[in-house]
């Protein structure tokens, strides 16, 4: 049972922290700290309803736009981190699970599967496995939440080589 008919909904996140560990294949790594260049855009698209689990609201995140200035691996350089339609060129997926005889602000399972673009000083790099992230939220957007992500992702140069990892991965809104 579709209970918004097709109907789409726009959202925007203004402010995020995110924070990751980038590790090159040479060993070098740092810890980057990320601020929101630009306002993330969101789109809920649709929401499916069973009598067995509650709801289920699926969302797209049209952009991601984050930045971190080095401070070990390229001391003073800046690193941007573009998803969505500015980074792999389409939006990123993202659900949030209600169950049944709960509310959204009550705390609610929120996940979501991120593409990065990481703009450095030695090219950009990409990763083919998504991000896994998990958080609780209490509204939409996701304000006031934190999501972690508990996996090793492996990352890409333009020629498709790989180059290195981020892991660590947390985000608040």
């Amino acid at each position: 049972m579709n209970i918004l008919s097709q109907k789409k909904v726009s959202m925007t996140l203004e402010n995020s922290n995110s924070k990751t560990v980038l590790e090159l294949l040479d060993g070098r790594s740092e810890e980057l700290q990320f601020t929101q260049v630009a306002p993330t855009q969101f789109t809920v698209n649709d929401s499916e309803f069973s009598i067995k689990s509650g709801i289920s609201v699926e969302l797209e995140i049209m952009n991601v736009d984050l930045e971190a200035t080095s401070q070990v691996l390229w001391p003073g350089q800046k690193i941007r981190v573009r998803g969505g339609l500015q980074g792999q060129g389409e939006a990123m997926k993202a659900v949030a699970a209600i169950p049944l005889g709960k509310k959204i602000f009550d705390g609610v399972q929120g996940e979501s599967w991120l593409y990065w673009h990481l703009e450095t000083p030695e090219g950009t790099f990409h990763n083919k496995k998504p991000i896994h992230m998990k958080g609780t939220l209490k509204s939409l957007p996701p304000k006031d939440a934190t999501f972690f992500s508990d996996s090793v992702i492996p990352l890409y140069n333009d020629q498709d080589e790989l180059v290195g990892t981020i892991y660590g991965c947390v985000q608040s809104n």
